[in-house]
């Protein structure tokens, strides 16, 4: 099959999902919890202190009031990111790039000999980013002649990811199976996760941040 009949694979079923979104809900959650007894604990400190110092301090409960604003110094910053154009000599497996998934905007598109091992008809590097360079999304993806050789090159990335399985299942396309994904944790970083897929007879491999890599292979279309 060639890239001209790559198809957009189904959005990934509900219980597929990665769990580390659970986990970082769980961690913001707690997070919070620990803010708010702490933001208690002060205010109940200060209010003590203030009634000691009211009878024990003479004159401090006597002061006048005396009227105060407080006035934002700054903005929320929308981060707005233009895609890069895909060369005029683009193939069709680089026009299957959106320009954008999510918050993320396609980077430059650079062709890659990181795959060159297994014979790849054409391979390609690009980067996706949201403006923090420190979030970036690298996508390298490739295709070969025959969805054999796709497997075996998927297979060969899913061996060699040694850390943790966050997630993994089937890829569909209007339901019908074309491929396999895993997310897994980067053992070279605790930060990030990587997820690889296969859609017929292209492999893709998303490194990233993990709170954006799960959102970003469920967001690409194919």
């Amino acid at each position: 099959m060639t890239n001209e009949s790559l198809q957009q694979k189904d959005a990934p079923a509900p219980d597929e999902k990665a769990s580390d979104t659970v986990e970082e809900a769980v961690e913001q959650h707690d997070k919070a919890h620990r803010y708010r007894t702490f933001a208690v604990g002060g205010i109940l400190v200060v209010v003590v202190l203030a009634l000691v110092s009211a009878f024990l301090w003479p004159g401090w409960a006597l002061q006048p009031a005396s009227n105060s604003s407080a006035t934002a110094s700054g903005k929320d910053t929308v981060v707005a990111v233009s895609p890069v154009a895909l060369p005029n000599d683009a193939t069709t497996l680089a026009k299957i790039l959106p320009d954008s998934v999510g918050t993320y905007a396609r980077g430059e598109l650079k062709t890659t000999t990181t795959w060159d091992s297994s014979s790849p008809i054409e391979q390609y590097e690009v980067t996706y980013t949201s403006g923090d360079s420190q979030a970036d999304i690298t996508l390298t993806f490739a295709q070969w002649s025959t969805a054999a050789q796709a497997t075996a090159q998927y297979d060969a990335l899913r061996g060699a990811l040694t850390a943790g399985t966050l997630a993994s299942g089937k890829v569909h396309v209007s339901g019908q199976e074309t491929g396999d994904y895993e997310i897994h944790a980067d053992e070279a970083d605790s930060t990030k996760s990587v997820v690889v897929w296969r859609n017929d007879t292209v492999v893709f491999e998303a490194k990233g941040p993990k709170s954006a890599v799960n959102s970003f292979y469920a967001g690409f279309p194919y």
